[in-house]
């Protein structure tokens, strides 16, 4: 019996399993890039967006717009409003990481529709603040810049559903996760409306997060 077609035969198998085999390996690494892309790109994306807040909460004349609006509307009463008069504060990235990650836990807790909807609720940012922040920032370029960079990596995902549509996921769901936190302290220790007043700004106006 002639063996030479049954090692013909054999050698193709041996190839073609090899073949498969690098295709799974090529297959399962591209799959393991791709993932790695989209993880560090939100990494970059969530630590762009903290030093923007961080830019926009220490720029002078924000704080300036705030302080006024507050001084305008509760007195000397507030204790964001005392201590600021006699020494502004330096907020760190530090303090916003903290935040974040008090008000990651929170979301764990409550669910997201639940959490949407207090946001929605308690939109305690005057209606001349939400002209006079942008206004401030449109020309500071380094801040206007950093917000540049972060619509262009916007996505716009469709969605049938009926549920609101973020047109920037990532960064919506970092500043709704931060505001949520927020919206405790504000409401039940009325401190932080400095920061909750940026937070909401970028969250409502400058990225619409809210859909509108």
């Amino acid at each position: 019996m002639d063996k030479k077609p049954l090692i013909a035969v054999s050698i193709c198998a041996v190839i073609l399993l090899i073949l498969a085999s690098l295709t799974n390996v090529v297959g399962y690494q591209t799959v393991q890039s791709s993932n790695l892309k989209t993880i560090n790109k939100e990494a970059n994306q969530k630590e762009l967006l903290f030093q923007t807040i961080v830019d926009i909460a220490n720029n002078k004349e924000i704080q300036q717009v705030i302080l006024k609006s507050q001084i305008s509307r509760e007195g000397f009463f507030n204790p964001d409003v005392k201590f600021p008069i006699l020494n502004t504060p330096v907020f760190t990235k530090n303090q916003l990481k903290q935040m974040y990650f008090i008000g990651l836990l929170l979301s764990k807790i409550i669910s997201k529709s639940k959490m949407h909807s207090l946001l929605e609720q308690h939109q305690m940012i005057p209606q001349g603040l939400q002209k006079e922040i942008p206004a401030v920032i449109e020309n500071d370029v380094s801040i206007k810049g950093e917000l540049t960079q972060l619509s262009n990596s916007n996505c716009n995902c469709g969605d049938n559903s009926g549920v609101t549509v973020w047109h920037f996921p990532v960064i919506c769901t970092i500043l709704a996760i931060i505001l949520f936190f927020l919206t405790f302290i504000v409401l039940y220790l009325h401190v932080g409306t400095t920061i909750f007043t940026i937070i909401g700004t970028l969250f409502f106006e400058i990225f619409k997060c809210n859909g509108i």
